[in-house]
């Protein structure tokens, strides 16, 4: 059996995807082909992201080689799915995901020791309104780029720091503390809550390959599910679909679940922070019920 996975082209979007073909490969016989798609979000990817504005824009070619029988099912980092989908497409895997959090490249150690003034590159309404929550005094510039071209525009020095995935930047260069001399370090969920879904890999096929899905079912990891499904429900009800700056991060913890989360509004005037923990059978009206408790209205 020969299956074709769609993917985009990055470094980081083909190391994502021949993870997850990896595994699928270990769990069954099968054969599989990338294909690499480009959309229209890789071809004005110099543009900061609020700019773009839709983030589909990453995701609307592959799904339609997917609908159009190009592809078999194609790999994209949870994170940057829609919540969405397309009414023939669902998400049939959900895999283990690496950590969550983001994570500081810079000369300095953390945030909090970075000089007054600092200039940080991140285009993400999210990371920015949680740095200027505890460091107003920094300079928040947008950058663009795939993860390698970040960090050559940080060792250029136009930016004195920048902030990336921590699961984006382990992928692609491995175990390591370090690059070139710049220290590399994860940020705390107390300053910053990460992306719903950060760190995980959605698997999406169409949703009349049944045979396929049970094949696909098999990098399924049902914690990491149960998880990033919680913190998707609650972007969801407080309109973070919308462009909504939104941070929520969930934790399984024996028989119960945690949701730690972050709303803000689109000025970064006002902002939010919220947690509810509760039976992990009850994870969809936990994430309800935070999302009510936190509508930060306009």
């Amino acid at each position: 059996m020969k299956l074709i996975c769609g993917t985009r082209g990055s470094r980081l979007a083909v190391t994502q995807t021949d993870e997850a073909i990896n595994t699928l490969r270990k769990k069954n016989k099968i054969e599989v082909e990338k294909k690499i798609i480009k959309t229209k979000g890789d071809q004005i990817i110099d543009l900061p992201l609020h700019k773009i504005g839709d983030k589909g824009l990453f995701i609307k070619e592959i799904d339609d080689a997917l609908i159009n029988n190009q592809i078999d099912f194609a790999i994209h980092s949870l994170k940057d799915y829609p919540t969405e989908i397309l009414p023939e497409l669902e998400i049939c895997a959900i895999t283990k995901r690496m950590p969550p959090y983001d994570a500081i490249v810079s000369f300095e150690k953390s945030i909090e020791d970075l000089p007054e003034g600092a200039s940080v590159g991140t285009s993400s309404l999210r990371r920015k309104s949680e740095i200027f929550r505890v460091r107003p005094d920094l300079n928040l510039k947008d950058i663009r780029g795939n993860l390698d071209t970040r960090i050559r525009k940080l060792k250029e020095g136009q930016y004195d720091a920048i902030i990336i995935a921590e699961a984006g930047f382990r992928r692609v260069y491995g175990e390591i503390n370090q690059i070139e001399g710049y220290n590399f370090s994860r940020i705390s969920q107390d300053i910053i809550i990460p992306s719903p879904g950060q760190g995980a890999l959605a698997v999406v096929c169409r949703k009349e390959d049944s045979n396929l899905k049970e094949i696909l079912k098999s990098i399924d990891d049902e914690k990491t599910r149960v998880e990033t499904t919680m913190e998707r429900q609650f972007m969801i009800d407080v309109g973070g679909g919308c462009n909504l700056p939104v941070g929520a991060l969930s934790f399984i913890i024996g028989d119960e679940i945690e949701l730690k989360a972050f709303v803000g509004n689109l000025e970064g005037t006002k902002s939010i922070r919220g947690e509810i923990k509760g039976k992990k059978e009850e994870y969809i009206k936990l994430a309800k019920e935070l999302a009510k408790r936190m509508n930060i209205g306009t």
